[in-house]
């Protein structure tokens, strides 16, 4: 059997379909981007690699939505359609001879692909659970154009179309609003498409008291962020209590291969872990992280510059021997010199060790 993977991405209540080319077996049929599956990758690796090869985008790869095995004359396949969303570039019919974003009730305007008559049908029926759009009109409806004209250059690495334009205070009072149902539907339906979708969901799953549902939706969440002002939304009291296991699961997201898994892990050893639960661990955990990315690097930058107002002495070794990389240690320094929080001699003292 094949194993072959597909992406549903979505804009704006339609999803991608792409026209097979006229000299291929199924020639001018529809289908979902995608393709096989490589000796050695992952189905997630594999789907990324397609969209790049075909779309020449770059996505990220969400939850399975829908898997079926299908019989054709020369092959017999089992496909898995997994929910996505572009990071960066614009689709190109790079190996299609046509794309098309259509609505589930266009869906019967194009002859489809055999192995893909069930995944449509369930996209009849569920192609955005009705929850998800009650959520998006109530999103809608805290629209501040001004204020999304403030956030823009304040998050580089999300594409415009995706801001909405909303404040936090709002945001938070809208998550206390809504229905469990509509909560549990928000959170399974991953990846979102907008911004303020992802800082929402941040808002949720913060509020989670189970600290492994909290530890679960966290791994499927964080590879999915795409921007600071999500990662440094979380903060999940629940798991932080489990003291043992949330620093447990710090460490692993600070070797693991995102920028935001590595940001979340610093910030949330910040928030949680520079006062009555400091210990000295800590600090050598953020010392040890070696990042070409700024955001990972401000990051440990702004971890430190709290620990010099919070534990002095226990750090002040860290910014002495050397074991900062000279980009982290001098954004450092710059921040706590800006504190009011730090005595003007240690700041003189401070401004001595700046590389």
């Amino acid at each position: 059997m094949t194993e072959v993977v597909a992406a549903l991405i979505e804009k704006d209540g339609t999803f991608l379909i792409c026209r097979r080319p006229a000299h291929k077996a199924r020639a001018l049929l529809w289908e979902f981007v995608g393709g096989k599956v490589e000796k050695g990758e992952t189905r997630r690796e594999a789907l990324r690699r397609e969209c790049r090869e075909e779309l020449g985008v770059e996505i990220a790869a969400g939850d399975l939505f829908f898997e079926v095995e299908h019989v054709y004359p020369d092959l017999t396949i089992r496909l898995s359609l997994y929910r996505a969303r572009i990071e960066k570039g614009e689709p190109q019919p790079l190996e299609h001879a046509e794309l098309r974003w259509i609505t589930p009730e266009e869906i019967g305007n194009f002859e489809f692909c055999p192995a893909d008559e069930q995944i449509l049908e369930k996209l009849r029926d569920r192609f955005l659970p009705p929850q998800i759009g009650e959520i998006r009109e109530k999103l809608f409806a805290l629209k501040d154009p001004k204020y999304r004209d403030f956030t823009l250059p304040l998050i580089p690495t999300v594409v415009p179309e995706r801001v909405i334009g909303i404040r936090f205070p709002a945001l938070r009072a809208l998550a206390k609003e809504l229905s469990e149902a509509q909560k549990a539907a928000f959170l399974s339906c991953l990846p979102h498409y907008y911004f303020e979708e992802d800082n929402l969901h941040a808002i949720l799953l913060s509020k989670e008291r189970d600290a492994q549902k909290c530890e679960e939706g966290l791994r499927r969440f964080l590879p999915l962020i795409d921007s600071w002002s999500t990662s440094d939304t979380f903060d999940p009291k629940a798991f932080v209590k489990d003291e043992a296991r949330f620093l447990a699961f710090c460490r692993e997201m600070l070797n693991a291969p995102g920028i935001y898994e590595k940001r979340f892990a610093v910030i949330s050893l910040m928030k949680n872990f520079l006062d009555e639960r400091f210990d000295p661990e800590y600090p050598a955990l953020v010392a040890a992280v070696r990042s070409e990315e700024y955001y990972v690097n401000m990051a440990c930058a702004w971890y430190f510059a709290e620990a010099l107002a919070k534990q002095y002495s226990a750090v002040l070794g860290y910014f002495e021997n050397g074991s900062l990389t000279t980009d982290v240690r001098n954004k450092a320094i710059r921040k706590a010199i800006e504190s009011r929080r730090i005595p003007e001699e240690r700041k003189r003292y401070l401004r001595t060790l700046k590389r």
